[in-house]
């Protein structure tokens, strides 16, 4: 598995899109994405999805294609129009940033948009203007079943929501209601490693360990958070993002023909100063974050994360020793690269 410097592996991945026909814009903002995803411990959403964006890159600037379809002082429903999702989502939070300036609260709905990527990108932006961010999103391919069932019925129906914080870069949460992302299974197929039981399941409720039947069969499914015990808690807050970031969006519920196509995002930013005092809220945050910690540890644990904390030491760990990418994910990026006539750089490994 190689250790790639990020900063050499940015400029590259950039060149690859740059050379594919994209705009500056398009691939400093999609390369910026997958690179920070790496850093930020989530393979699942870097790299190795460098391909994917491609055809899209293709087809001309991504913010020409945003059309506003019906905005309010404080909201904002966009027609992304098959754009790149990274680059609409960024657009969209920072507007309803701007309209929580204005009005304590703003919100943006986005439909008909590409793969925007790692949710918990976003919600930071409206915690470093001193906001709360949440995010909301039923997209991804429609492969968790519902608690009780075996059939794949909804997508994986992630929440990301960010707050400030006075002594530290802003908390945040970014998770999936089903037990997995399906990025994570496509780590474990790229790496040759059998899924953990309680993944996946066949359409008799059996344990699925092999990673390639999740995009071989259609009779099995991933499991919502919770699992088989209180899989009912994942599957209903799931269920309820996609009746919200579905509905609002324009984008439309989960059933068997979306109304307009998947990817429904809404966005939200909340300006904390309109409540209390932000130095108050994060003085509470501060509070805390420190009973937290204060609590007794397992056995074998040696600190107790708050959401986000995790994120930035692997931040901090890659960004001193370099990214590992595993050699299948590794020469797809060289091919692609080879197929656009983008040299390797040869500085490009931490060693």
């Amino acid at each position: 598995m190689a250790l790639v410097s990020h900063i050499v592996l940015k400029e590259f991945v950039y060149d690859i899109y740059i050379a594919a026909g994209a705009v500056e814009e398009d691939a400093r903002i999609v390369s910026d994405h997958l690179v920070d995803a790496n850093l930020m411990g989530h393979d699942s959403h870097g790299v190795m999805r460098t391909d994917f964006y491609l055809s899209t890159m293709k087809a001309g600037p991504s913010a020409d294609r945003m059309e506003i379809v019906r905005e309010t002082p404080a909201s904002v429903v966009i027609n992304v129009n098959d754009g790149l999702g990274m680059v609409a989502a960024k657009k969209a939070m920072n507007l309803a940033i701007e309209k929580a300036k204005a009005h304590t609260l703003g919100a943006a709905a986005l439909y008909n948009c590409g793969h925007a990527g790692r949710m918990g990108t976003y919600p930071p932006q409206a915690a470093e203007e001193g906001m709360i961010g949440i995010v909301l999103l039923n997209g991804g391919a429609r492969f968790m079943h519902p608690f009780g069932g075996t059939s794949r019925r909804l997508p994986p129906n992630p929440i990301a929501i960010s707050v400030p914080r006075k002594n530290g870069e802003p908390l945040l949460l970014d998770m999936t209601l089903s037990v997995v992302a399906g990025g994570k299974i496509a780590i474990k197929a790229a790496r040759d490693e059998k899924m953990p039981d309680g993944w996946m399941i066949d359409s008799e409720g059996k344990s699925v360990r092999e990673p390639s039947a999740f995009f071989n069969q259609d009779d099995t499914a991933v499991m919502p958070l919770g699992g088989f015990q209180f899989g009912h808690k994942g599957f209903g807050l799931g269920f309820m993002i996609d009746a919200i970031a579905g509905g609002l969006s324009w984008a439309g519920c989960s059933r068997d023909e979306p109304t307009r196509g998947g990817s429904g995002i809404v966005m939200i930013a909340m300006r904390i100063q309109d409540f209390i005092d932000l130095d108050v809220y994060e003085d509470e945050v501060e509070y805390m974050i420190d009973w937290v910690k204060s609590s007794n540890k397992l056995p074998g644990v040696d600190e107790i994360y708050v959401p986000g904390e995790f994120e930035v030491h692997s931040r901090a760990e890659r960004t001193e020793n370099g990214i590992p990418i595993e050699e299948k994910t590794w020469k797809g990026i060289i091919e692609v690269a080879a197929s656009y006539r983008v040299p390797v750089p040869e500085s490009l490994y931490v060693n």
